[in-house]
């Protein structure tokens, strides 16, 4: 990596002399005259922002509401230099930054902390329409007034400041979506409609300035899925033969010369229809009733309803009658032969979010040097969803007791299944067994409410500027989750009428075309047909009792103050700017959660005459369990710019950072392990396992250096180094316990508690980033309407997690796998943009790759991200000053994602989500 790095900071350094010659006669002071079009001026601005900043960042801005040529703020985040996204059915999502996954990184609105209604603390830029956002900020270091939670990375987004625009804009925008891939399923057709207004007015009381804006989107998210249970296990056992396996499920014996496989608990093939409506509102108004005072408010609203209808063909009892027939050097299955169930399972999922954010701001001048700032923030995220679920098992019709042997083949992204014996899909009387009806909710809702004030005083010297400020916030997250009401038994009738009544053609036609898998069609079932057959209801409705061990009730406070100089002075004949600050941040957790409430049973085993002891549920009953903790950082920053020429510039960052924890791993809630056989009372009770209130931030210090080339206002080039020296990373729950005490019929039990835990070793995270924007303005005639992007990023680590999974306690999988490196991490990413503009016209290609990166799934089996590449294409053509037409083709090479559980080749996702095209107009005034 030296060498590679020096080569290429020796050819950066080079290249202004070499840029200068290939512009031949272009005379710098024709700059002026070059037409500035929609992504030229987006690609100035953002180049603008670059090199007058103090700290190393990346960016996409423009003056204009909507400019950007995007349908998600994910789409046009993937466009900054250094920044990738998970493709979540074809939707750009958890945002990584330099190939570190979201975990490491933070991200704001207007600087603002933004709630989340995931499982993490990961925002959803999916709720924030691009058609309501003027830019995006990626600060790649930091400094002492930045609100802290980073270590990748903080991405800002930017919504307008009426009175920062240049002139008064009327926009109104309709799009039709198109995707092949949801026609199949006769939803195919979509829309997006926006409308934004912004005006200034010179009243009586001063600058007043107003920007409104509204956003919908009605379509789909189609998406040929396979999935494979989280619930891994190493097996060595052999059941038959491939051509006649034998039920019973694999395991692993020590000392056996078979070799180690890895086999799901089921696997499913899943033909889905779905409903996407999203509708946004976005408002700012801002007063300056002198030349004193600048207040503003501002809100972002958004609502999202999604609907999937499922219908998957599950090969349950996947470990069942395992033969190993081909495998790769990880112990990954590639081909197996296997007797168990067949499944027609069925899921309706409904899901609400809502988001609202308000912000109120006010900067005071008080005097000609001291400027005061204040902040009040609200985030809220309420998301809702309830799944019903039913099945029908496999009957005689397939075999002996409804078993059915077959050979697996994974060699293809979803695998192909030969049958041993005569087996018909579609046969819906062959599923007539075992059936259930379910419903399962969870609750999601997450709060912040923030204030800050920022003191700033301006002097004349070296030191030319200082900044004091603080900031408080209050983070609630509280979760119902497995508000489960069940029927886990149908009688055979219900069966047999449930079955007749209910049977549908399949959702989507031609399903996994294209993915070479044989299984593209099965019998189906109406899912709310089935439930009420089975319940007699169309809804059991919640729980009687909702509570469980996974509900979380957490409130997060942190507390942080600052100080900050800010210098600008000359070493030599060199300008130098940067600053010096710190930053002190106290955080205090309180968790509460819920533990079974048990009773202590004895008895007298018959044959030895010895009392045995165990812990019996109570039902109904909880504990309530609360556990406090807090901690306290200290984060100083330094940053420099050295101008070495006028066109470049060198910038440096030693700063510390920290990134925290999944708010949701924080939870208080305890699960009894309990010894049925126990010998005292106090060896009743095993252990226990649950959250960790205690897990503190990932910490890092960091060093960084670009040096940054500034051509033209529309061409440059950077390279930028980084190091972080990584401190109290995460471990799996398998390695890391800690001792409470349970009171139980007033005994005192001090057990282990299973759980996350700070790792005290440190580790490294190393790596490069280029980037180039170049605009062909010197070429003759059309040719100079041409023009590129390009950004690759390359990272490394020797940070370890090892795999959770513990199915079998006594064969857990990190005993038999390689550990998996950090979050989200990408060793290579990058993009290559290639445009045109010109008469109105403007033509943009974008490609976007990522390699494989580790994805985990709460503490199941690890899993990883295969490599992908996506091509997007856009277009547009001014008519006339106010009227454009629009085009897009999103995933033009109809790349898939594929991922693997716990080892390469041993496939755990395959989603394919097609092409999308979109068509439309835009009138601005």
């Amino acid at each position: 990596m030296a060498v590679l790095t020096g080569a290429i900071l020796a050819a950066l350094y080079a290249l202004p002399a070499q840029a200068q010659d290939a512009a031949g006669t272009q005379d710098p002071s024709t700059l002026d005259t070059v037409t500035v079009t929609s992504t030229r001026e987006t690609q100035r601005d953002s180049i603008e922002v670059k090199r007058d900043a103090s700290v190393i960042v990346d960016a996409i801005v423009n003056d204009e509401i909507g400019a950007l040529p995007d349908n998600s703020v994910g789409e046009t985040l993937e466009r900054v230099a250094g920044v990738t996204a998970d493709r979540f059915k074809g939707s750009a999502s958890e945002i990584s930054v330099r190939g570190m996954g979201p975990y490491l990184g933070f991200s704001t609105v207007n600087g603002r902390e933004v709630s989340s209604g995931s499982g993490d603390r990961a925002v959803s830029f999916q709720q924030f329409p691009s058609e309501l956002t003027n830019g995006v900020l990626v600060y790649k270091t930091q400094q002492a007034d930045f609100v802290e939670g980073g270590i990748s990375g903080i991405i800002e987004l930017r919504t307008a400041r009426p009175l920062d625009a240049k002139k008064r804009r009327i926009q109104i925008e309709g799009r039709g979506n198109y995707q092949p891939g949801a026609d199949r399923a006769d939803d195919g057709l979509g829309s997006r409609f926006s409308g934004s207004y912004l005006d200034q007015f010179d009243t009586a009381y001063g600058r007043v300035g107003v920007a409104l804006g509204v956003a919908t989107t009605d379509g789909s998210a189609p998406e040929d899925f396979y999935t494979a249970s989280s619930s891994f296990r190493p097996c060595n056992s052999i059941h038959g033969t491939a051509s006649a396996p034998t039920a019973g499920n694999c395991s692993y014996e020590a000392g056996s010369d078979n070799p180690t496989y890895f086999v799901p608990n089921q696997f499913n093939f899943r033909q889905l229809k779905t409903e996407d409506t999203r509708r946004a509102f976005s408002g700012a108004l801002q007063w300056q009733p002198n030349d004193r005072w600048d207040i503003a408010l501002d809100t972002q609203l958004s609502k999202r309803k999604s609907y999937e209808d499922r219908h998957d063909l599950v090969f349950a009892e996947g470990r069942s009658g395992i033969v190993p027939i081909e495998m790769n050097a990880d112990g990954a299955l590639i081909k197996y032969a296997g007797n168990g169930y067949l499944e027609s399972q069925g899921t309706i999922r409904n899901r609400d979010e809502s988001y609202t954010g308000v912000g109120l701001s006010a900067a005071f001048k008080a005097t000609d040097a001291v400027t005061i700032n204040g902040d009040l923030s609200y985030s809220k995220t309420h998301r809702e969803q309830v799944d019903f679920s039913t099945r029908l098992r496999s009957n005689t019709l397939f075999g002996k007791g409804g078993r059915v042997g077959y050979v697996v083949d994974q060699s293809t992204d979803i695998p192909t299944v030969e049958f041993l014996s005569p087996v018909d899909l579609n046969d819906y009387d062959a599923f007539t067994t075992s059936g259930y009806a379910r419903r399962q909710a969870e609750d999601r809702e997450d709060e912040i409410k923030a204030a800050r004030m920022d003191v700033t005083w301006d002097r004349y010297g070296t030191w030319h500027q200082f900044k004091f400020g603080g900031r408080i916030s209050d983070h609630d997250r509280v979760t119902d989750l497995d508000n489960n009401n069940n029927l886990e038994t149908i009688a055979s009738a219900a069966l047999l009428a449930g079955n007749a009544n209910c049977r549908i053609d399949n959702a989507v036609s031609d399903w996994g075309k294209g993915s070479g898998t044989n299984i593209t069609q099965w019998a189906q079932f109406d899912t709310r047909c089935l439930y009420n057959a089975f319940t007699g209801s169309n809804d059991l409705g919640a729980a009687a009792d909702p509570r469980s061990e996974s509900d979380l009730n957490i409130n997060e406070r942190i507390y942080a103050a600052y100080a900050m100089g800010s210098f600008s002075s000359e070493w030599g004949a060199t300008p130098v700017t940067g600053n010096l600050g710190v930053r002190v941040v106290r955080t205090e957790v309180e968790s509460s959660g819920y533990r079974g409430a048990y009773t202590l049973e004895s008895s007298i085993d018959a044959t030895t005459g010895l009392p045995s002891y165990t812990l019996e549920r109570v039902p109904g009953s909880f504990d309530t369990v609360t556990l406090d903790h807090s901690y306290t950082d200290v984060l100083p920053s330094f940053n420099i710019s050295a101008q070495l020429r006028p066109d470049l510039y060198l910038k440096g960052a030693v700063y510390k950072a920290i990134a925290r924890s999944n708010i949701e791993d924080l939870g208080a809630g305890r699960t009894l392990i309990i010894d049925g056989n126990a010998a005292t009372p106090e060896e009743a009770l095993e252990g226990a396992s649950g959250g960790n209130p205690r897990l503190e931030p990932l910490q890092s210090w960091n060093l960084d250096l670009s040096l940054e080339y500034y051509q033209n206002p529309f061409t440059s080039y950077s390279l930028a180094l980084y190091y972080k020296r990584l401190k109290a990373g995460t471990v799996a729950s398998d390695a890391y316990s800690v001792n409470e005490d349970f009171v139980i019929d007033g005994i005192t039990y001090n057990v282990p508690v299973q759980q996350q835990g700070n790792d005290s070793s440190k580790s490294y995270l190393r790596g490069f980033e280029v980037t180039a924007n170049h605009a062909f303005t010197y070429l003759p005639g059309a040719w100079s309407g041409l023009g590129l992007q390009f950004n690759y990023n390359y990272a490394e680590s020797n940070f370890k997690y090892a795999d959770p999974s513990a199915v079998d306690p006594d064969y857990p999988l990190a005993d038999f796998t390689d550990p998996a490196g950090i979050i989200g991490l990408s060793r290579n990413t990058g993009s290559l943009t290639a445009y045109w503009e010109g008469g109105g016209l403007s033509l943009r290609a974008a490609y976007k790759y990522r390699s494989g990166y580790f994805k985990p799934s709460s503490l199941t089996a690890n899993r990883f991200v295969d490599d992908s590449g996506y091509l997007d294409l856009s277009a547009s053509y001014d008519i006339n000053e106010n009227w454009q037409l629009k085009a897009q083709a999103i995933n033009v090479t109809n790349e898939h994602q594929v991922m693997y559980r716990p080892v390469q080749g041993s496939i755990a996702e395959s989603s394919y989500f097609g092409r999308s095209y979109f068509f439309g107009v835009r009138f601005r005034y």
